[in-house]
């Protein structure tokens, strides 16, 4: 199937509409782009009309199908938006969607959207008869290097001369928001369409709208990244969508696991251990990192701060500590921390 990503779409659609388009990523921001931008360029063709059905165990697929089979009378085409649950298509859906391939003709344009299309979803028999006429399109979560790319490229689309000194500052304040960053790119457009742009200009304009991931905070620790941490975790602690317990539950995990392949990689290659442990490819390379970083000893005196931290935690009702989050990420990322983990002591705040 051909590939396209989000930003090469409208260039590709200029030389034309295929019969179906698979949207699927993390990203709600450029999958409802992806979406409405083919909406657009089919309109523009005579797709003048519009279904669109969340699939679940109680779909007509008999309507769906005589969608594809009925004709106007004038001459309208259709386009026709299945929307997959979030683990994705089931077991009768795997079937229909496959029947369905054999009811697309030029008048019905399909578009399938799913959070997420695996390995097991592209050896499937729906997705190999889509083939023949889809183009693939992810939209997942760009990472720093990738947002920054995505700021030169919005920029240029909107006729801004973005240096890289705003643009760094952008991707701080943004990252993991694209709708907030795009339409903060909207109004310097608006400000500053004929006028110079300069640092000074956006920092009066922008607000950190950033959004994170446990595991992104998680990576950052692992690679010795503080500054990013940090943002990570005050950014968490400021929206208060991430439970603390489940913060530490995680790292906690995540702390053993390095541990256990230090201690074994004496005898036994990295590589046998992380197929061992079934550690995701994406990452390895930080695991490896964080082996090289620090020694055994250092992140186990680590891993004894954050049972500490835990600890105290349920003596005081699950009071989350933040500052000590913070210490743990300091200690984390300076190898050569001044502040020895034996010194650090847990706040008494909720000492009574």
């Amino acid at each position: 199937m051909l590939r396209v990503y989000p930003e090469q779409l409208s260039l590709k659609l200029q030389s034309g509409l295929r019969a179906c388009y698979i949207l699927h990523g993390n990203e709600p921001f450029l999958l409802e782009e992806a979406q409405n931008t083919i909406f657009t360029v089919a309109q523009q063709q005579g797709f003048t009309e519009h279904f669109i059905i969340t699939l679940d165990h109680q779909t007509n697929w008999h309507y769906i199908f005589s969608i594809c089979q009925s004709f106007s009378l004038l001459g309208t085409r259709q386009i026709l938006l299945l929307i997959l649950p979030e683990p994705g298509p089931t077991a009768i859906m795997h079937a229909q969607l496959a029947t369905l391939a054999t009811f697309l003709h030029r008048d019905v344009l399909l578009i399938l959207k799913m959070k997420s299309l695996t390995k097991i979803h592209e050896k499937s028999n729906w997705y190999k008869a889509l083939c023949i006429h889809g183009v693939d399109i992810p939209c997942h979560q760009l990472n720093a290097n990738k947002l920054s790319l995505w700021i030169t490229s919005r920029a240029r689309l909107l006729n801004i001369d973005i240096d890289d000194t705003v643009n760094q500052l952008l991707c701080y304040y943004y990252e993991g928001n694209l709708l907030a960053l795009s339409q903060i790119l909207e109004q310097i457009r608006i400000f500053f369409s004929n006028r110079p742009l300069t640092r000074n200009h956006v920092e009066k304009l922008v607000h950190d709208s950033a959004h994170f991931n446990i595991f992104e905070w998680i990576d950052s620790l692992l690679l010795g990244d503080s500054k990013r941490a940090m943002h990570i975790l005050q950014q968490i602690s400021a929206e208060n969508s991430i439970s603390i317990t489940l913060l530490l539950h995680i790292l906690q995990r995540n702390l053993l696991l390095l541990i256990t392949i230090t201690l074994q990689t004496v005898h036994t290659p990295v590589d046998t251990l992380f197929n061992q442990y079934r550690v995701l490819d994406k990452r390895r390379i930080i695991f490896k990192i964080a082996l090289k970083r620090l020694q055994h000893a250092q992140w186990f005196r680590i891993f004894r701060l954050l049972m500490n931290i835990e600890l105290i935690m349920k003596q005081h009702d699950n009071q989350p500590l933040w500052l000590e989050l913070e210490m743990l990420t300091i200690i984390c990322c300076h190898k050569n921390c001044p502040l020895s983990i034996d010194e650090v002591e847990i706040s008494d705040t909720f000492c009574i």
